[in-house]
């Protein structure tokens, strides 16, 4: 009896070193985490985490308070070895990280988390699509921002990646409606103001473009509507109303050549002498050979100034 009580003392007392020992060792473990993320090593820290989460889910109940503790700042490790990789351009690995971050938020319950966690894989997704654009890879691109705008609805970033997608393939219309949308998502996000900024410039330099290799097609009213969608984002300069008129010379839209010509003259600094004539060429095709005259008399520079002189002598006969 006595050599059966200090075999079973024995055996608790080991067994109470082992447990000991056990969570001191996941709380060892823990500590040199802790110091890890504090020197921002979140790829060395978050084995360490692992580990003393599975030393204190090996112990069982008497393990879960410690393993508490710890799942946070494993998550927390784990979305910022994310973010790591993102600021390395490691874009695959910082999904799959981020990814994780997310799913663990989840389960924790860290709404907060989980939430900036989504939102920085889109960041990343939309940033992969902004490298495959570079490429040339407009599928590719295009995938990562529809599946950046799937966990990120508002990521006016990927609305702007779309439109120079479609921008590069010529799809205006497209163009627009991506634009339109980083405009619309601007007004209440002050964040995006750079990117509202760059989505006007690039819609409207895009549709000016468009419009003019109309004009050389000869598709004025395609061109028309180009250029005119073009000053719904931005002030037109003496070159937007100039090939405006010719875009309404084209289709014979005389007063609304005459409009667009006179303000091409006011914006123009300097010789204005190609635009004269082509007001020439309007007013002419108006049937106002008055105005014609007053317009040709005006190009003193450039290729044009036989022509306007030879409208000017042989066809108006002008005084």
């Amino acid at each position: 009896m006595l050599k059966k009580s200090l075999l079973l003392v024995s055996l608790f007392v080991f067994a109470a070193a082992t447990f000991a020992q056990s969570l001191d060792d996941a709380g060892a473990k823990y500590n040199e985490a802790n110091d890890l993320y504090k020197a921002k090593n979140y790829a060395a820290a978050i084995p360490l985490y692992e580990e003393a989460v599975q030393i204190c889910t090996d112990l069982g109940a008497d393990g879960e308070d410690l393993k508490a503790s710890i799942m946070g700042p494993l998550n927390n490790a784990i979305y910022k070895n994310g973010l790591t990789l993102y600021k390395a351009k490691k874009f695959d690995e910082a999904i799959a990280e981020l990814g994780k971050a997310n799913a663990l938020a989840v389960e924790l319950g860290n709404d907060a988390l989980a939430k900036k966690t989504n939102a920085y894989i889109a960041k990343v997704m939309t940033t992969k699509g902004s490298t495959l654009l570079k490429k040339k890879d407009l599928d590719g691109a295009m995938a990562q921002y529809d599946q950046a705008l799937e966990l990120s609805p508002k990521s006016y970033g990927a609305y702007y990646g779309k439109g120079l997608v479609y921008k590069t393939k010529g799809d205006m219309d497209q163009m627009m409606a991506m634009m339109d949308k980083v405009i619309e998502l601007g007004e209440t996000n002050s964040k995006a103001a750079k990117t509202v900024q760059k989505a006007k410039k690039a819609a409207y330099k895009a549709l000016f473009n468009a419009g003019a290799k109309e004009i050389q097609k000869e598709h004025g009213a395609i061109a028309a509507q180009h250029i005119n969608n073009s000053l719904k984002y931005g002030a037109g300069t003496a070159d937007t109303y100039y090939y405006l008129a010719l875009a309404y010379q084209k289709t014979s839209e005389w007063d609304a050549g005459i409009n667009a010509a006179n303000k091409a003259i006011e914006l123009k600094e300097g010789d204005a002498s190609d635009i004269n004539f082509t007001l020439g060429q309007i007013q002419e095709g108006k049937g106002d050979a008055a105005a014609a005259c007053a317009a040709y008399k005006k190009v003193s520079s450039g290729p044009n100034v036989e022509a306007a002189k030879y409208q000017m002598t042989q066809v108006l006969k002008c005084s």
